[in-house]
């Protein structure tokens, strides 16, 4: 995990380098420079395991939202991101934690939240479409409230607790621009389609004591999760 993390950094500051580079050697009279803001939406193929796999779990595809407010420097964009992700969980360890028509609980959810700084390349083309790549590294928090179907309407926890870590991600897809008034107040719209890998280093996390599995002891979770996002983003020139 921990070279996972430099990997991180290393492609973070290499697309810096690239961007800065490519943009320095191109000369143009218009500038694509300037503020932006956008969001995006997506679903999750999640990986999640609890202590190193040693549990089973089943789970469902989640998904993520989130917002962004950067810099675009022309083929190197900087910005902040919060994302929010959501999950749930059917089984582990061979333990139902679906209560569904059995309880008037919720699934077993898994909420993720996380607040990144990533850096994009975009490579230089003569169309309105744009591929891109980029990382980031932050911050995100895990909140799990787990339960499992007990008699009648009732359910029994599981685990309710939440662990925050640093958090790394690596990106790619295609953007596609549409130019708004280009002569008077140039701004440009860009509609993104693309990939995201994201993980958090190695959270402790704690089973309930009323839980069927290991009750009262600790555990280990390692997140990790393959991302498809649709997005958009305003770029104010």
């Amino acid at each position: 995990m921990k070279r996972q993390l430099v990997l991180a950094v290393l492609v973070f500051i290499a697309v810096a380098v690239l961007g800065v580079n490519v943009q320095a050697q191109q000369e143009t009279e218009t500038s694509d420079t300037g503020p932006y803001v956008g969001g995006h939406l997506g679903a999750i193929i999640e990986d999640l395991e609890i202590n190193g796999g040693s549990l089973a779990t089943h789970k469902n595809t989640g998904f993520v939202i989130g917002g962004v407010l950067g810099y675009d420097f022309g083929n190197f964009r900087v910005d902040g991101e919060l994302i929010f992700r959501l999950n749930t969980i059917d089984s582990l360890g061979g333990v139902s934690l679906n209560p569904s028509g059995l309880s008037d609980e919720p699934a077993s959810e898994t909420f993720v939240s996380s607040y990144m700084v990533n850096g994009y390349f975009d490579l230089p083309t003569e169309g309105p479409l744009k591929p891109y790549i980029g990382g980031g590294i932050g911050f995100a928090t895990v909140s799990i409230d787990w339960v499992t179907p007990a008699f009648f309407f009732s359910s029994v926890p599981v685990a309710d607790d939440n662990d925050s870590g640093l958090a790394y991600q690596f990106s790619a897809g295609i953007g596609y621009e549409i130019d708004i008034n280009p002569e008077i107040n140039p701004t440009t719209i860009v509609v993104t389609l693309g990939y995201r890998y994201f993980a958090i280093e190695e959270l402790q996390m704690m089973f309930a004591s009323a839980s069927p599995i290991n009750p009262g002891s600790p555990f280990t979770i390692e997140y990790q999760s393959h991302e498809f996002h649709i997005g958009a983003r305003i770029l104010f020139h």
